[in-house]
């Protein structure tokens, strides 16, 4: 499951996809896919174990609104984001809250300066995860927690499960600007998760799983909100020709269609999040 570190210069490639492929989807992420990870939101605030004043940062901020929820509670919050775009659009939905671009590999904090780290879904889009996660500890007060969540396995997960199965069944390429060897799924398996999390260093370390539903009216609004908001998925289907997507479309199609209900497109969706103390 763990797979090689990238190399340097794969990392920044992986980095640069990362934040142009959101700088591109800022707008239309917001639109669909906020309220589907904002579904982590209290279970992360509650695994940081917040109290009123605490200093958070909330890394992979994207559109803010975790950070915002946390000062709704009293929280002083920081939010910082690779995509240039997404704390554009952050900072006006709410322009109370401090929003910063910065890279999580190098964040510009001096150390021990936050009460609690979180990040809602950063995890498998960080190149280099270990070093990400060990320079999140580095900015925590000994004694503060971080909390991270990402997703589960597509076969539990299915927004994006859909998406990438019916990629699978055509058998289509990756863009060739995205590196091979960055396995985005490596903490969907609970046993890397709580090994990331030992290895930085972390007390306290444990992963929970958190399930639930999701609807979506039909499948058009899955396909444009997917396409809108998941950015390798979106590249994989948009680097094909005309042929292979209208294929990758119709086979996304017949899996859809086993989630409809009366209402709409009743979706599972699963998550985990992991969590742990820095040594007092």
């Amino acid at each position: 499951m763990s797979g090689a570190e990238l190399s340097s210069n794969d990392a920044e490639r992986l980095r640069a996809f990362e934040r142009h492929g959101h700088d591109a989807l800022a707008t239309s992420y917001h639109d669909f896919f906020s309220a589907i990870t904002g579904l982590a939101i209290n279970p992360l605030l509650e695994a940081a174990h917040l109290r009123l004043g605490t200093r958070l940062l909330d890394v992979a901020t994207g559109p803010g609104a975790l950070a915002a929820e946390a000062a709704n509670r009293g929280v002083r919050a920081v939010g910082i984001d690779l995509s240039p775009r997404m704390i554009e659009l952050a900072q006006r939905l709410y322009p109370k809250i401090e929003y910063r671009v910065a890279d999580v590999e190098h964040l510009p904090f001096p150390d021990q300066t936050f009460g609690a780290v979180v990040c809602a879904f950063g995890l498998g889009h960080f190149p280099r995860p270990e070093l990400a996660v060990a320079e999140c500890v580095r900015v925590l007060s000994r004694g503060g927690r971080v909390a991270l969540a990402w997703w589960d396995d597509p076969s539990r997960q299915r927004i994006q499960g859909i998406f990438r199965e019916a990629i699978a069944d055509i058998g289509v390429s990756a863009p060739l600007d995205v590196p091979q060897g960055h396995n985005v799924f490596r903490y969907s398996n609970s046993g890397e998760f709580l090994r990331l999390l030992h290895g930085v260093g972390l007390t306290d370390v444990k992963v929970t799983e958190h399930t639930t539903s999701y609807l979506i009216p039909d499948t058009e609004a899955l396909w444009q909100g997917g396409l809108g908001s998941l950015v390798l998925t979106g590249a994989l289907i948009r680097n094909q020709d005309q042929a292979s997507r209208d294929a990758i479309r119709a086979a996304f199609e017949r899996r859809a269609s086993v989630y409809r209900s009366a209402d709409g497109l009743k979706l599972p969706i699963a998550f985990k999040v992991g969590a742990g103390q820095r040594p007092a």
